[in-house]
């Protein structure tokens, strides 16, 4: 009877360990695993953020000029806030806007969190394919605006969707809370999720300028950024970037000299 203990509980320390070992790779493995994204900024830190974002500020929805972070932003709390120079008592003037510096992009993912401010009723705003950057996304060059507007609509606004798209309220949408937004641009197929539900499938009307920059925009509204991530999607395809056929690609400083 002793003997069968014995063999018994030899059996189940080596379950135990074999458990153990598997645990263990298995978390070296999660912890050591590529990620899935090209690059990964908190934007919790200054340095990070200054190297990677150039910052416009748009005191109309044509006019702009370049900026500091200390103008309009502050870094606290693991994200970047907005704070300086939002009007309360007007409409969609002042944009301060981040324009992601480390590439170009035409088919991409990106993933960042959001929260909207309660100093105005208007939007933190992700820019996609932009040919000048610093421009507000309804402008020439300004490619497309992403947005969820504080009733919860998603929204695609800009010359590449031909004007402003709106859908249905999305569920579980708080304007004052941090959500997570992902967009996929794939040709001129943009797919949104908020909160890792799917909520917008659009194809844009154009494809003459396919290929820009993301930014991170405030509109007038104290809102905030955080874990911003981004990865190309063009070299899982055998055709290369098309060609910038946008009429006002060449206005301000060129794309290539910006990178």
């Amino acid at each position: 009877m002793k003997k069968k203990f014995t063999v018994i509980a030899f059996l189940l320390v080596g379950v135990l360990c074999l458990c153990g070992v598997s645990a263990f790779a298995v978390a070296e493995s999660a912890e050591s695993g590529e990620s899935r994204y090209d690059n990964e900024l908190s934007l919790g830190e200054r340095s990070e953020i200054e190297e990677n974002f150039d910052f416009h500020f748009v005191s109309t929805q044509n006019a702009r000029r370049t900026d500091k972070l200390d103008y309009t932003w502050q870094v606290r709390d693991g994200a970047i806030w907005r704070v300086g120079n939002i009007d309360s008592n007007s409409d969609t003037v002042n944009i301060a806007i981040m324009t992601y510096t480390g590439d170009v992009f035409d088919d991409f993912e990106l993933s960042v969190d959001i929260k909207a401010g309660s100093l105005t009723s208007f939007w933190p705003v992700i820019g996609i394919r932009q040919q000048i950057p610093g421009k507000y996304y309804t402008t020439s060059g300004g490619g497309t605006g992403v947005f969820m507007q504080q009733n919860g609509k998603i929204t695609l606004w800009g010359p590449l969707s031909n004007g402003i798209i709106e859908k249905e309220a999305a569920k579980n949408w708080l304007p004052m809370m941090w959500h997570n937004m992902r967009i996929v641009a794939q040709g001129t197929l943009v797919s949104v999720w908020i909160d890792d539900t799917l909520v917008l499938e659009q194809t844009l009307n154009s494809t003459d300028y396919v290929k820009g920059y993301v930014s991170l925009q405030s509109v007038n509204n104290d809102c905030a950024f955080r874990n911003f991530k981004i990865k190309s999607l063009s070299k899982q395809q055998n055709n290369g970037n098309e060609e910038n056929k946008y009429s006002g690609a060449h206005d301000g400083t060129p794309l290539e000299e910006l990178i």
